[in-house]
């Protein structure tokens, strides 16, 4: 009933027991740990490598037998707890990443939506909401939008969904379109917890205000044999604007080789690419004997649609019609 890696109980939150192709099992947590560190999934007992292709860890089969003894032995507990009345000044319980994919596969079923609510806290009561969506078995969780979703839809509360992200390894992701048809997603795992990391964090989540959804695509910028796409600005959707938000820096430098799907932005100045705070790029190609000094993330998924996007005659026909986070649970 324990990860062999980090000798904690397997749960139901961050901690669901995942099978390899090898038959070895691991908690959730451990595995992105795993993934983030040491680049193709190996097994951290055997050293086999999966046999499958996984973005994160959702995309490994469960445990069923060890889940089932797990949610008895949950029930049992609760049970107890009622008995005793031990229960009554607890916080509330964790959101079950069962119960939120369960929601998330019902409302997909019957043409409705799942929403993460934040109850508004000023003098109009107006709230904040974002949508929870499953999507090749992944959950992902939508930007932020002012305002209270439909009454029709299931409601859950953000703060609760927010818990299942692993802040130790964030991925974030852009569902890009051209001309009003969706092209995919494409995934970024972020590097470093910098001022300008978490600048890009707050700009896919709208948690701090705005996002980049609905941002075009602003150019192609193209570095010796290397192209760039350049998108993020969120105030003037015209690569006019862009401006950090409020009390956010840089941070220090994150050098990293420049290859295909390395993210950039807000950068230093002095050495060509003045562009605005909150604008990132993304390399499409390699660019062999040079770095980047402004590193925010790597693009582990969707690379495909970003270099469709750099060979558009105008790149601004493509857009972000949604942002967000990608709950790797």
């Amino acid at each position: 009933m324990e990860c062999v890696i980090c000798l904690e109980k397997y749960d139901t939150h961050k901690r669901l027991p995942r099978r390899l192709s090898c038959g070895h099992t691991f908690c959730t947590s451990c595995i992105i740990l795993v993934m983030k560190h040491s680049g193709p999934l190996r097994c951290a007992y055997c050293r086999s490598r999966h046999s499958g292709p996984v973005l994160c860890p959702a995309d490994l089969s469960i445990h069923r037998e060890m889940l089932g003894r797990i949610i008895e032995a949950d029930q049992n507990d609760n049970t107890s707890q009622e008995n005793d009345g031990s229960n009554s000044q607890q916080e509330p319980p964790q959101l079950s990443v069962l119960k939120l994919r369960e929601a998330a596969s019902n409302a997909n079923d019957s043409g409705g939506k799942l929403w993460a609510c934040i109850v508004g806290e000023n003098d109009d009561g107006v709230g904040r909401y974002a949508q929870v969506t499953l999507i090749n078995n992944r959950l992902h969780l939508h930007a932020l939008h002012d305002g209270q979703p439909p009454t029709d839809d299931q409601t859950v509360p953000y703060e609760r969904v927010y818990e299942l992200v692993d802040e130790d390894a964030i991925i974030i992701f852009f569902e890009v379109c051209l001309g009003g048809n969706t092209q995919g997603r494409v995934y970024v795992l972020l590097l470093d917890n910098e001022g300008r990391t978490q600048q890009f964090k707050a700009l896919c989540t709208g948690q701090r205000g705005p996002s980049y959804t609905g941002t075009r695509f602003l150019e192609v910028q193209r570095i010796h044999n290397c192209l760039q796409v350049w998108g993020g600005d969120y105030e003037n959707n015209d690569g006019s604007g862009g401006a950090a938000l409020s009390g956010m820096q840089r941070g220090t430098q994150n050098h990293q080789d420049i290859e295909a799907g390395l993210v950039a932005g807000y950068y230093f100045p002095g050495y060509g690419c003045d562009h605005n705070p909150s604008q990132f790029c993304i390399y499409v190609n390699n660019l062999p004997g040079y770095y980047e000094m402004s590193s925010i993330g790597r693009v582990i998924g969707g690379l495909e649609i970003i270099t469709n996007v750099a060979n558009l005659n105008d790149v601004r026909e493509a857009y972000v019609s949604e942002c967000g986070l990608l709950l790797s649970h």
